[in-house]
This record gives structure tokens, sequence and C-alpha cells, in this order.
């Protein structure tokens, strides 16, 4: 059910329980619009590709280039894009972009909370800051948080999103190599993630 089980470069251990808020933070956390305001410096990425899951329960656009993985079972699908094969096994050149989606009754704030909760327990990771946001004129929420491998850091950014009709949550996560400007290298994906739409049937709406 865990995103570590469906990326193959990245490890993002996903998480549990109750939170105490406190002005401007969640959980000790800082709240942040740093993300919401990105200075997008543009790329040209070239030709782009509208993908989505079997169900057409939502779709997102990526480079037509990168290398796309899709993983998908009776409970949960996943579609992974990256341009690994562009970077000539330089990890500082590597970005992800990911999409998982499960099933949950859970709200999504109580379910972004146990997530603060389990990243703040595992020594391997290090959270920054969280905040709320828009996609698509659907309430997110984000976290930033660092992840130690075995030779490097990586620096990922998280956004959840529900679709309360299904009770269906979404993750849509992106990672950088933890470079001086991972910031700017995680608002040059935001370009493909603000992309993710919910699809609603009719009866749905």
């Amino acid at each position: 059910m865990k995103v570590r089980n469906l990326i193959f470069l990245f490890v993002l251990v996903l998480i549990g329980a109750k939170c105490t808020d406190q002005k401007n933070k969640i959980e000790g956390i800082p709240v942040s619009d740093s993300y919401n305001n990105c200075d997008e410096d543009y790329i040209d990425y070239g030709d782009m590709i509208t993908l989505g899951d079997p169900s057409d329960k939502f779709m997102i656009r990526f480079p037509y280039k990168w290398d796309i993985q899709e993983s998908y079972s009776d409970t949960l699908y996943a579609i992974i894009g990256s341009n690994r094969y562009e970077t000539g096994n330089d990890p500082e050149k590597f970005l992800l972009v990911s999409v998982t989606g499960y099933q949950t009754s859970d709200s999504l704030y109580t379910y972004f909370l146990r997530e603060i909760k389990t990243l703040k327990k595992d020594k391997k990771m290090k959270v920054h800051e969280v905040g709320q946001m828009e996609i698509k004129e659907e309430i997110a929420y984000w976290i930033k948080f660092e992840s130690a491998e075995s030779d490097f850091e990586i620096m990922n950014l998280v956004q959840y999103i529900k679709s309360k009709p299904k009770n269906e949550i979404y993750l849509i996560q992106s990672s950088v190599y933890k470079s001086d400007d991972y910031d700017k290298k995680l608002c040059q994906l935001k370009r493909f993630t603000d992309s993710f739409e919910l699809v609603y049937d009719t009866e749905d709406k």
C-alpha cells in the first residue's frame, strides 16, 4: 500500500496517527506557502503526453520522452515518470514524479496528519515544511522532506488529494537529488504535478 514498494530509486515511507496543531505549525513542522508560490524557470521538455489510470480516475501530463512505469492491482494503482534515460547515471540530474492512489475511509486531513507523524519517527527522514494548496480547485496538502540513501540524499515533495465520492486518496510525489538548487528543481516539476486532475463520473458530481 505504501509508496516505498512502488518507486524504484527513492524510498518514501508513508504514514499514520493524530496530531497537535500549533500556530503556523502542524505536529511541530512549519506551515509554509513556499511551494505554492514557486518561481519556475521555463524549461522545454519537448512533446507532452497525458496519462491516466486504467479506470479513468485521474489524469496527469508527463514529457513524452520520459521513462514511464505503471503498477496496477485491485487495491492500488501507480504511475511513475522519470528522466532516468537522460541523466547519464548522474544522480544530480535525476527527476521523478509519481502518482499512487488507493481507497481509504480516512478524511484527507486525518490521513495527512498520520503521514507527518510517521515521517517524523523515521530516522532516515527529515521533514522540512508542510502546506496547503489547490490542484484544479481541489484541496490538497503537501509535505517536503529529505530521505537518506546509501550514498546520497533525496529531496521529496508529496501532495495529498482525495476523491471524496470514491473514497480514494492520491499521493503525487516529486523527487530530486539534494543539491544546492533542489527547490528550483522541485518547482520545475510542479508543472507536471499541477496538471494532475481527478476524473469524476457524472453521478459523482
